[in-house]
């Protein structure tokens, strides 16, 4: 029997997940549609409409690591090429309301398999190339999805391997779509080479349903379990009308020229450095692979005016001659994603010539706090004042809502906000209030101007560039280490990355251990790359409360204390 295919009515009144129950009330979508904050637009719709304004105008530049040239398309070309992939697809089996899942690097591809998966109603499902086996059995799993469009392989990880290994426990899976110059000989059952597939240029599609389900993004909590938000075509497009309103259109460049560094598998690559680029009718700039070096000499080659990313990027292209470059042609970064040191945007923009500019959001609402060039300057040491129609109030414990000055928990509502973890019925209840309110795990101050300071978070995650870490999935597989008593999993703060990951452990009596063979087994146990710990502390004994509990404050506090790397 087929998985249920992911849909949302067009009152959202219905059911996406037998069983769960949606946080949005009709009474709040008449209200979003009667002031226009949900227009009905969808994600095609951004693009046939930036293709109609502008066909020739340049819409994709995707460049290849160490390789020669790099690939051009305008939005004539881009749209096409859009249809034909809807077509193919098509062709494969994919309905309205099917989950297609892809995970590729930053290359032409990967856009246009996004708006080729709007056009046809269905769900676009993204993973990050660098993903191991974990979290692709669980969000291959849990999204359902009945297409994988990857590569063979990106620098050391085999996702091609890994799904091939993956398929007898994802009965849905019917076929995985190879982009890469691959033999017909080495391909499976069930496999094919998307350059092979059929297809035609159809301009008779009808447009699905602006309310319709049309993307799941997968993100990890306190649990270390990936979840997946649910987000429609216009809570997507609310998010950005919203910031690009907060910002001004002409703050990222007239038009935007957008260096895409974020990986378009997460939320910031594909909200951010696609679709807003896509909507404001600009360039974007796919870099498959980060190397600062690279990313400099793209700025200045392709013009680059805006960047939306997190710190990391920011804090590598410094260490650049780009640094105090005159020329830099930069007018716009977002920091996003990641803690933001209170000083980099104002000493950034200095160096750079930018507006550098903190906001704060998650996968759950795009970017809901940001500053903008209309604030005053001391903004800049803020993560920003709500953009418009996002609502955030800082409380107490008791849902009580605190004056300024006073640190609590955020919450966040508005048109932007998602729809629920698709599955999850139980985590969807537990961070939603009864009047729609988002609790976000983070903890925030107010201040007297309208201003948000991020202060840390009440969630159990570490945050490494801009790319989660599921500390309870990574304490688990190091717990299981035959030689390991107790341990603890805890992020310790870095310069460049905003944290990092450190494993603190408490060993079998006559065991030692490294940090290298700890890495080496979590590698066999299948934990990805970017998850492994960095810095490995042997103590005698971890610190715990008196009914049991582990003091991670603590343990956070000491090794921000005793700085440097461990073994």
């Amino acid at each position: 029997m087929p998985p249920p295919k992911l849909v949302l009515s067009d009152t959202l009144v219905h059911n996406p997940a037998p069983g769960q129950e949606l946080p949005l009330t009709d009474a709040a979508v008449e209200e979003y549609r009667a002031s226009g904050l949900w227009s009905g637009r969808t994600l095609r719709s951004l693009l046939t409409d930036a293709a109609a304004r502008a066909p020739e105008a340049p819409a994709l530049v995707g460049h290849r690591s160490g390789q020669p040239g790099r690939e051009r398309l305008n939005y004539r070309e881009f749209d096409e090429r859009v249809r034909v992939a809807a077509d193919a697809l098509s062709r494969l089996g994919v309905r309205e309301g099917d989950a297609v899942a892809v995970m590729l690097p930053n290359r032409v591809e990967f856009p246009i398999l996004i708006f080729a998966i709007a056009e046809l109603g269905a769900v676009y499902v993204g993973l990050p190339v660098a993903y191991g086996r974990r979290e692709m059995t669980a969000i291959l799993r849990r999204s359902q999805a009945r297409v994988l469009v990857t590569v063979p392989s990106w620098r050391g990880n085999s996702p091609l391997s890994l799904a091939r290994e993956l398929r007898p426990e994802l009965p849905g899976l019917r076929t995985i779509a190879v982009v890469e110059d691959t033999r017909a000989a080495e391909l499976a059952e069930g496999e094919v080479r998307w350059a092979d597939l059929p297809g035609s240029a159809r301009h008779d599609r009808p447009e699905p349903s602006a309310s319709r389900l049309c993307h799941l993004g997968f993100t990890s909590g306190t649990t270390g379990e990936p979840k997946g938000v649910m987000n429609n075509h216009e809570a997507l497009i609310a998010v950005l009308e919203r910031f690009v309103e907060h910002m001004g259109a002409a703050t990222f460049g007239e038009p935007i020229v957008q260096l895409v560094a974020s990986p378009i598998g997460h939320h910031s690559g594909f909200l951010w450095g696609i679709l807003m680029t896509v909507e404001l009718g600009g360039t974007a700039v796919l870099v498959d692979r980060w190397d600062p070096a690279e990313g400099s000499n793209l700025i200045r080659e392709e013009g680059v005016t805006a960047m939306v990313n997190a710190p990391t990027f920011l804090m590598d292209l410094l260490e650049t001659d780009l640094a105090g470059d005159p020329g830099c042609p930069l007018r716009t970064v977002v920091l996003a994603g990641a803690p933001v040191p209170r000083a980099l945007p104002e000493t950034a923009g200095a160096s750079l010539g930018a507006f550098v500019c903190p906001a704060w959001g998650m996968t759950e609402y795009g970017i809901a706090i940001s500053c903008a060039p209309h604030l005053p300057e001391q903004a800049l040491r803020t993560d920003g004042v709500p953009v418009p129609a996002a609502q955030v109030a800082v409380v107490a414990d008791d849902g009580t809502e605190l004056p300024p000055g006073e640190e609590g928990d955020l919450l966040v509502r508005g048109p932007g906000l998602f729809l629920g973890y698709y599955g999850h019925p139980d985590e969807t209840r537990k961070v939603f209030t009864a009047d729609g309110w988002f609790h976000t795990g983070d903890r925030a101050v107010r201040g007297t101007d309208g201003t948000v300071a991020l202060r840390g978070r009440s969630k159990d995650i570490i945050i490494r560039g801009g790319e989660n870490i599921p500390v309870a999935e990574v304490e688990n597989l190091v717990h299981a280490h035959p030689d390991i008593v107790n341990a603890a999993v805890v992020g310790y703060p870095d310069e460049r990355l905003g944290e990092r990951a450190a494993a603190v452990v408490v060993l079998r009596e006559g065991s030692r251990m490294e940090l290298a063979q700890l890495c080496d087994y979590l590698l066999k146990q299948g934990l990805s790359k970017h998850h492994l710990p960095e810095r490995l502390e042997i103590r005698d004994e971890l610190p715990m409360t008196m009914s049991g509990k582990l003091r991670k404050a603590e343990l956070r506090k000491q090794l921000a204390a005793a700085g440097g790397d461990a073994e």
